[in-house]
């Protein structure tokens, strides 16, 4: 089922959206290589109501007055969800748009009812800032770059979707406001890492798991860090039985556990 293009009128300016299938709504945040409609997201709105708000900066989309920092891209992913979607939703966030849903999860509790973090931003711990770029966090996005083809923007739109993260993120790997405050999500919440992720280290998963109270961490095996990319059917798996299943979702999958 393909995504159907939007827009929307928010207080700030309008703000283009993809949305695609039917049942309980699904908030999902892209992350920084932008909206992509990848067998994981297809997947999920089989039995969701799948929004996609397109961030400011990405996709073509010009950059927005008053929304500077990732804190903002929250509050905006809160409006988006208030008008659109009317009511609670579950919220997945992917990378960068992990960085979005950690903080709209702080500030904005009441718009979320169930959490996924697909390898957060934002809290890289351990990752010598020296050593990391924009060049090298291209090449180490896919463990099966095959997988991505015909999913990735163009050269130009995706260095200016890199410029946006980069702009939002202010070239930090830790976010250490965020960091202090993620003991308060009360948000059941799952985190999902890669066990081939050279960008976002197993210390990000072991710290949310430590801090938020109702978390649960799995891994995605054969997967880079677009996990949902090299990995969707298992990916998908693994976050459809924890948003029906809550904290029951741990079933036997047999020889295609993820």
């Amino acid at each position: 089922m393909p995504f159907e293009r939007k827009e929307i009128a928010l207080k700030s300016g309008p703000l283009p959206y993809l949305v695609a299938g039917d049942g309980p709504a699904l908030l999902y945040l892209h992350p920084a290589g932008g909206p992509m409609q990848t067998k994981f997201l297809l997947g999920l709105a089989a039995a969701h109501r799948v929004y996609v708000p397109i961030m400011p900066g990405f996709d073509r989309t010009p950059a927005r007055a008053g929304v500077a920092t990732i804190p903002d891209l929250a509050g905006l992913a809160a409006e988006f969800a208030r008008e659109a979607i009317g009511k609670p939703s579950d919220v997945i966030g992917a990378s960068f748009g992990g960085w979005i849903a950690l903080w709209l999860t702080i500030r904005h509790p009441e718009q979320v009812e169930q959490l996924v973090l697909e390898a957060p931003a934002g809290l890289a711990f351990g990752i010598d800032p020296k050593t990391f770029s924009p060049e090298e966090a291209r090449r180490k996005l896919f463990l099966h770059p095959e997988k991505a083809a015909g999913l990735a923007p163009a050269p130009e739109v995706a260095a200016a979707n890199g410029e946006a993260f980069r702009r939002y993120g202010k070239g930090a790997l830790i976010d250490q406001d965020l960091a202090d405050r993620v003991h308060g999500i009360t948000a059941r919440t799952m985190v999902l890492m890669a066990t081939a992720d050279a960008l976002i280290p197993a210390a990000t998963g072991h710290f949310l798991m430590s801090r938020i109270p109702a978390c649960h961490l799995a891994y995605i095996y054969g997967a880079a860090h677009a996990l949902e990319v090299d990995q969707p059917e298992a990916t998908l798996r693994l976050v459809r039985a924890f948003l029906e299943r809550g904290d029951a979702y741990v079933v036997n999958f047999g020889r295609d556990a993820a």
